[in-house]
């Protein structure tokens, strides 16, 4: 054998002697310099079970890791085993090329107080200077990433939060920085309850991304915290399951859009004053765009089921309102100070124009199935007013501020109630809208405690019906309502109570009512609705008091329509002094005042006499006032008599003492017939209080 090749055989044994000794050397040596030095290395004590390195095949694997917290007590992150194969030769051209990276049961615990978390320092140690902004002439492929069965325990030290995701696992074929096409798995399991499944498109070049996302039966226990920032709750309990694609570009991130479906199940809120504010079945949203950039939030379906729902009003405001935490009053400075300034010349005219862009908001059809309102009234006067709502469903279509949208609702009203409401309109406030509402068979004396309130009388008996139309366009709203109350029995007023208004409901009550039981108003409702002034439910009051003026100034009137009695049966009625019997004309207008009277079993009849002065003159006492009060009581009984065979008793029918001063001829009187109904006392103050609203307008 020739001298040189045995040389250059010797030489290159020998080096690979020595990288083969290198290369079961340098794991066993780098574990311990890491070891000894990883405080300096990475802020970090590290141990290792072991470290193997072969520069043949350009393979490393770490065994057993583990590296301890700052304070060198607990745990911050440990694995069984991390392996990477590097392509050495692919390093000469500038590339770093991993053909894979596997990393076997990571175990990690994060911590966050505030904005610092657990491993802020290592970041902090690795932070440059002065970050060098050259961009790099290095590829780095990396190929075949895998992590399996990982484990991360992450604790919210300020809001007491924990999360803990199990069985995690990622797999990426490929991630190249700069070039080609990367995509990732993830799958893992929440500790409490729930899977997550997401997997991630991306195009390295355009920076486009894809992500799809499926959440199963995510337990909101881990999230409460974070939302007791925004909400004031004693407890809540709920599922959460999504499954929705985003897609966007990194550099264009406002762009970004999703569709998709989330479904909120078994939600069980309790506030912090009030059980059970909200319940629900389930929630289903089904996503069709989401834009943020656009302001575009199509839905193309929204399913309520089961919601049931307490609304209680108290002195501290109602059970909704206390859900919100209100703002410290640095947050509300910090929002004022947050609008915009408007510059303003001279002449008035706007330097910076500020038009708000406001959200195109559709949703193709909202559903509500089987859900109820229990809804109380803490704030009247005495008790308490409750009236629950339930089997509610509505039926919504093409929701949006752009189109002609439709909804019709229906429900259950207290006992026997039922409302059935049809709207068909533009959510936008400038559009006209229909409405029309019927309630049906609702029991008055489950709104008893609101007629207490507001006008001191108790509500015993009767059913409430009504039918609206409200019609507003171009913001004037026509507003007709027609309300029939059946058998309604109204109580004596509450004398210990002082109302919102003074309104004879007794006697409106008796007087509307007709001989079937039945009582009847027309409640229209006008205005401009952008007038200042404007106020629906002044407007609502006002008409019901036009109404109970009409009772205060005619109730004869109103009685004989009520009891479709002869319109002249009140009229005056002139007798003679002195006439043996009743009159054929007498005769047929006292029938029809018995007629009246015993369709209003409480109604009493006041007669008034007025006699010629020649008769009867009471400053003068002379043998004429002896004989007309003579053929006086004589007509009386003549009355009383008719009456009486009807079954009038002169308790219903009474004589006024004090004479009248009509004009009437000589040997005649004039009888005039008034009513009494009970309620009557509230009248005075209801011309009082309709003089007062007079005044204010």
């Amino acid at each position: 054998m020739k001298k040189w090749l045995k040389v250059l055989l010797i030489v290159l044994g020998s080096i690979l002697l020595f990288l083969a000794i290198l290369t079961v050397c340098i794991g066993p040596i780098a574990k311990v310099v890491i070891e000894k030095h990883s405080k300096e290395i990475c802020h970090r004590t590290v141990t290792m079970d072991k470290l193997r390195i072969n520069l043949f095949t350009g393979t490393v694997g770490i065994y057993g890791f583990n590296a301890m917290e700052e304070d060198d007590v607990n745990s911050f992150l440990k694995f069984n085993a991390l392996k990477a194969n590097i392509n050495v030769f692919a390093l000469i051209t500038k590339t770093v090329k991993l053909r894979f990276i596997q990393l076997d049961a990571p175990i990690i615990h994060v911590k966050q107080r505030d904005s610092i978390f657990n491993f802020s320092d290592i970041i902090e140690f690795y932070r440059p200077e002065e970050p060098d902004t050259t961009p790099s002439t290095w590829v780095v492929d990396l190929n075949n990433i895998a992590l399996t069965q990982g484990d991360i325990e992450y604790a919210d030290l300020l809001l007491n939060s924990e999360l803990h995701m199990r069985d995690i696992n990622i797999e990426v074929p490929r991630l190249c920085f700069g070039r080609g096409h990367s995509d990732a798995n993830l799958s893992l399991l929440f500790d409490k309850g729930g899977k997550l499944d997401v997997k991630l498109d991306y195009g390295m070049s355009e920076s486009d991304f894809m992500v799809y996302l499926n959440l199963d039966n995510f337990n909101l226990s881990p999230i409460v915290p974070y939302l007791r920032k925004f909400l004031t709750f004693k407890r809540i309990k709920g599922v959460l399951s999504a499954n929705v694609m985003v897609s966007g570009n990194l550099n264009h991130i406002l762009q970004m859009s999703a569709k998709g479906n989330v479904t909120l199940r078994d939600l069980d809120l309790d506030g912090k004053y009030h059980e059970d504010i909200v319940k629900m079945d389930r929630l289903s949203v089904d996503v069709d765009t989401l834009n943020i950039e656009t302001l575009q939030f199509y839905f193309d379906k929204i399913e309520f089921d089961g919601l049931q729902a307490n609304f209680e009003m108290n002195k501290h405001g109602n059970s909704f309102a206390t859900l919100f935490a209100e703002d410290s009053e640095a947050e509300k400075k910090g929002k004022t100070e947050d609008i915009p300034k408007v510059e303003v010349t001279e002449d008035g005219v706007d330097l910076q124009e500020i038009q708000p862009k406001y959200p195109d908001v559709k949703i193709n059809h909202l559903l509500l199935n089987n859900c109820g309102l229990s809804f109380v009234d803490k704030t009247i006067k005495k008790g308490s007013m409750s009236l629950p709502v339930s089997n509610i469903h509505v039926d919504a279509h093409n929701l949006s501020s752009k189109s002609l949208s439709e909804a019709n609702l229906y429900a259950h009203f207290g006992k026997t109630g039922e409302f059935l409401c049809r709207w068909k309109g533009y959510l936008s406030a400038a559009g006209s809208q229909v409405v029309t509402v019927e309630i049906k068979d609702l029991q008055m004396k489950e709104l008893s405690p609101y007629c207490v309130h507001y006008f001191a009388y108790p509500i015993s008996n009767g059913v409430f019906v009504y039918k609206g139309t409200a019609a507003l366009v171009d913001q004037n709203l026509n507003n007709q309502n027609h309300v029939d109350l059946y058998n309604l029995k109204v109580d004596k007023k509450m004398k210990d109570i002082k109302p919102e208004y003074k309104v004879p409901l007794q006697a409106a009550a008796y007087v509307l009512t007709d001989i079937t039981g039945r009582a009847q108003l027309d409640l229209p409702v006008m205005g401009n609705i952008k007038n200042p002034t404007f106020s629906l439910k002044k407007v609502i009051i006002k008409a019901f008091l036009n109404t109970m003026l009409k009772v205060v100034a005619s109730p004869v009137d109103l009685i004989l329509q009520a009891c479709r009695a002869n319109a002249d049966a009140f009229n005056d009625m002139t007798v003679d002094l002195g006439q043996q019997s009743i009159t054929s004309k007498q005769y047929d207008q006292f029938n029809a005042i018995c007629e009246v009277m015993k369709a209003k079993p409480d109604l009493v009849v006041t007669i008034q006499t007025s006699f010629n002065a020649e008769n009867y003159n009471p400053t003068e006492p002379s043998e004429n006032n002896d004989l007309t009060m003579q053929q006086y009581a004589q007509v009386k009984a003549l009355v009383h008599e008719h009456f009486g065979k009807y079954g009038i008793t002169s308790d219903r029918l009474r004589f006024n003492d004090e004479f009248g001063k009509k004009v009437c001829l000589k040997d005649k009187a004039i009888l005039s017939f008034n009513v009494i109904v009970p309620g009557m006392d509230d009248i005075e103050g209801m011309e009082a209080v309709l003089e007062s609203e007079a005044k204010n307008e």
